[in-house]
């Protein structure tokens, strides 16, 4: 049980970061704050997973020139004057539309959880924050549960989690993320690319082989 409890500390510190990560580039900077957090749970997970990608990060987030380039980068790539490069909605990846039918199962997977998207997050309900902020959520709540030896709940929530990560995560952030890798042109989105690539085929591993045992 210490095991799972300390997993689900370490993945929401990481679901945590990459959710700020993504976000709108004035808001990116909050990701520093999470990114010590974040490298530590990476390394409690796997002893040196990532680490050279995390470094180039935490490298710039001190440079104080590179908030203009995020913002220009930002844009390009996921808005676009035109279209976006690499869009951050799921649905654009497995129903080739925008508000899909999986954007419509990921709210009914917020709405069993018992979450809602909130009315201050201007953006859609499969957007790349919002999928790992509620990864995040799921990992706080089945932590909370087990703490309170709570064992329906915490299964409860981790059976979502899983799921989640099955028929969501895994059918499109590779995707997603190797598109980053194509088109992006600062090694802050490209050394973020390959750590959500590298974090969400951890992820979908390790509960497959769970569910074979």
């Amino acid at each position: 049980m210490t095991e799972r409890i300390d997993s689900l500390v370490a993945r929401g510190e990481i679901y945590k970061f990459l959710a700020l990560a993504y976000s709108q580039p004035e808001q990116v900077l909050l990701a520093k704050d999470s990114l010590k957090q974040a490298k530590q749970a990476f390394d409690a997970i796997e002893k040196n997973l990532l680490s050279r990608e995390l470094k180039e990060l935490e490298t710039l987030f001190d440079d104080s020139n590179n908030s203009l380039n995020l913002a220009i980068e930002y844009t390009r790539l996921f808005r676009g004057p035109v279209k976006a490069d690499v869009y951050p909605y799921e649905s654009m990846y497995v129903d080739g539309e925008i508000m899909g039918k999986s954007t419509m199962d990921t709210v009914q997977r917020y709405t069993e959880a018992g979450v809602q998207v909130s009315g201050e997050f201007k953006d859609l309900p499969d957007h790349i924050c919002a999928e790992m902020e509620f990864m995040g959520f799921l990992c706080a709540q089945e932590l909370a549960a087990w703490q309170q030896d709570n064992q329906d709940e915490a299964k409860r929530f981790q059976l979502i989690g899983d799921s989640f990560v099955r028929d969501h995560l895994s059918k499109w952030v590779s995707r997603f993320s190797d598109l980053i890798l194509e088109h992006a042109n600062t090694p802050y989105y490209l050394n973020l690319a390959r750590i959500t690539r590298g974090f969400t085929a951890r992820e979908a591993s390790t509960i497959c082989a769970q569910t074979i045992a």
